[in-house]
């Protein structure tokens, strides 16, 4: 995979190794799928994929819920939380205005799909709760499946990848979500990586430096020392490739 770096994760109990497509920080609890093998004498685990491990939010999988049934808007799932908290599930048929007949048919419904597919709703449910629309929410499970909250939550500017959307549907409420400043190097870096995308949309493959400072300035209004250093380190990265002529 090209998009995985080759990691040795250091444990309480023992040594894994694997690939990954983000790198976790330390301390973080991880869910690891693979196999223990021993290697030169020592005991080590092989995985094959790795996840974060992060409890669900029931406030997060009652909007994820709500939101996915037709009928039902933020003022019913408010009143569902005060009444049930973390016991939602147990609403019934009318104990809310709107929650009956065919949208309550419809709500279970809901309901029983985040049971089914737990993995996946309980991460699209947390990509929601940090501000991703429910469609952004889905095309990042898409592309990054078990890994999603791992690549996203080391850099959510990820999301920006996805098809159909782009650095400003990242740099509102999601990225202010995950505490990260408008100095970032995360925020700058996906700022400049953002504007080569565009300049290039047309086709061309390289783009003069000028153009390229002049549309990530725009994105950022402003911090220009930031954009020059960065730009560096994305070419020391071999992220973006410099041609001095």
């Amino acid at each position: 995979d090209r998009d995985a770096d080759w990691f040795i994760l250091i444990t309480e109990h023992g040594a894994c190794k694997g690939k990954m497509a983000w790198r976790p920080q330390e301390k973080e609890s991880l869910i690891l799928d693979g196999e223990w093998a021993t290697y030169h004498g020592e005991r080590e685990f092989k995985f094959s994929t790795a996840r974060l491990n992060i409890p669900s939010n029931p406030r997060d999988q009652l909007s994820y819920v709500c939101k996915r049934t037709n009928g039902l808007g933020p003022a019913a799932e408010e009143l569902i939380w005060a009444k049930y908290g973390e016991a939602w599930q147990d609403v019934k048929s009318g104990d809310v205005p709107r929650l009956s007949g065919k949208v309550y048919e419809r709500f279970r419904l809901q309901v029983e799909t985040l049971i089914e597919k737990s993995e996946e709703a309980r991460v699209v449910a947390a990509l929601m709760g940090k501000g991703a629309t429910i469609n952004m929410a889905q095309a990042a499970w898409e592309m990054w499946k078990l890994e999603t909250l791992g690549v996203v939550n080391a850099n959510p500017y990820r999301l920006a990848e996805l098809a159909g959307y782009g650095f400003r549907d990242v740099d509102g409420n999601i990225r202010k979500s995950y505490g990260i400043a408008d100095d970032d190097e995360r925020r700058i870096k996906a700022a400049v990586v953002y504007a080569l995308r565009r300049l290039t949309d047309g086709g061309d493959t390289v783009v003069a430096w000028d153009d390229l400072y002049v549309q990530a300035a725009g994105l950022l209004r402003g911090h220009e020392g930031l954009i020059t250093a960065c730009t560096k380190a994305l070419f020391e990265e071999g992220t973006l490739k410099a041609f001095a002529e």
